[in-house]
């Protein structure tokens, strides 16, 4: 069994390589990206026999095909932005495809593979990290408890107790960051999609100790674009992604924005076309934490569904607790979306899931109890409570 994580060394995508190199010692695992470089300092510091590095650039389909035969799972580790791409790559590699999520627009374009993934018997699963992941799989075990699903509700929130020495912090992607809060996030309501202005619509959301009281805000997602549809013969009529940024964060990505650092439109700096989307980034990566940064955070996932059973309103409030890896120096956001894809990687190349085509989460029919129990293995914790 093969298994390759093109990206494998970037800040998802260790976490993927690292939890892989871990637990799935009886299958080949390949990091692979343009970065030759990058990919071996990676697997040395894994130090796993069954763990190799190999050159493969999204933009170059040759590359990757070469990488990617006889693999039985390639997880897409890359920016969303290559999700297409790679996914007709692997449909002519014969090889199943995973990712972490199309940032609902991409998604709806990638569902239009289904027939071709389907026909060829292989699987595009789509969004396997924490959101999408974690919550359209915990939507699922709320949903699987009522009769009727009237809505569905995820936030997150998070506490960090980390000494940075820089003045600005890289969650995750700069480009998806600055995507999620420049572009109009879709809001199902009332049966209806519609789409609202960026980071409005706050509402405060009590999260268990010691996060507590956070204020939410919309922000663009592939849950709003998935769960209507997948819930709508159990009468889903409301569905919402809002994340629970910190307000000094919030406050420096807008000034970013509003200033044209996010801005794909070249511009002329001492007569040279410049990119400020790319230098942006570039310049932001650098306050990516490093080895000597000791990370101390935890982070809460909520997903509230709302329905009947037996004909009384119920709301069933589900939970993901991550916590820091403090043992690979791994922040709880990263943790939390690195391993489920890892996780759900292993049961595709094992063959415990079955499903074909293009799906979200919460289509595929994978063994919830498995899932959950591979999540707390790596000390991530799901739990519900009524309301």
């Amino acid at each position: 069994m093969k298994i390759v994580v093109l990206g494998g060394y970037g800040e998802i995508g260790s976490c993927i390589s690292a939890d892989l190199a871990q637990t799935a010692k009886d299958m080949e695992i390949v990091v692979a990206g343009r970065d030759e470089a990058k990919a071996e300092t990676l697997v040395r510091t894994l130090k796993a026999k069954n763990v190799r590095s190999a050159v493969a650039d999204a933009r170059d389909m040759e590359s990757v095909e070469r990488v990617l035969k006889g693999a039985d799972v390639v997880i897409n580790a890359t920016n969303y932005y290559m999700n297409i791409d790679i996914m007709k790559i692997a449909l002519d590699c014969n090889v199943n495809y995973m990712d972490l999520g199309g940032l609902f627009h991409t998604t709806l374009e990638q569902f239009k593979l289904h027939d071709q993934f389907r026909k060829k018997e292989l699987l595009a699963f789509l969004g396997c990290g924490s959101t999408p992941g974690i919550t359209n799989l915990l939507a699922l075990h709320g949903a699987n408890q009522l009769d009727r699903v009237e809505a569905i509700h995820i936030q997150f929130g998070d506490k960090d107790y980390t000494k940075y020495n820089t003045p600005f912090v890289v969650p995750y992607s700069m480009h998806t960051v600055f995507d999620e809060f420049s572009k109009k996030p879709a809001v199902f309501e009332n049966g209806k999609t519609k789409f609202v202005e960026p980071l409005s619509g706050d509402i405060k959301v009590l999260f268990p100790d010691p996060v507590g009281v956070v204020t939410c805000r919309y922000s663009l997602h592939s849950e709003v674009a998935t769960l209507p549809v997948s819930f709508k013969s159990k009468g889903i009529r409301g569905c919402t992604f809002r994340g629970g940024w910190d307000n000094d964060f919030i406050y420096k990505t807008k000034f970013l924005i509003d200033s044209g650092f996010s801005s794909y439109e070249p511009i002329m700096v001492d007569g040279a076309k410049v990119n400020p989307r790319n230098v942006a980034v570039a310049l932001l990566n650098r306050f990516i934490p490093g080895k000597d940064v000791k990370i101390d955070d935890l982070e809460y996932l909520r997903i509230a569904v709302t329905g009947k059973k037996n004909g009384k309103k119920l709301t069933i409030a589900e939970y993901c607790k991550a916590v820091t890896n403090k043992k690979l120096n791994i922040p709880s956001g990263t943790w939390d979306t690195g391993v489920p894809a890892s996780i759900i990687a292993q049961m595709i190349a094992k063959g415990e899931i079955t499903s074909r085509g293009v799906l979200p989460p919460e289509k595929v029919n994978i063994d919830l109890n498995d899932f959950f129990s591979g999540l707390k293995r790596r000390n991530i914790e799901v739990f519900s409570s009524t309301e």
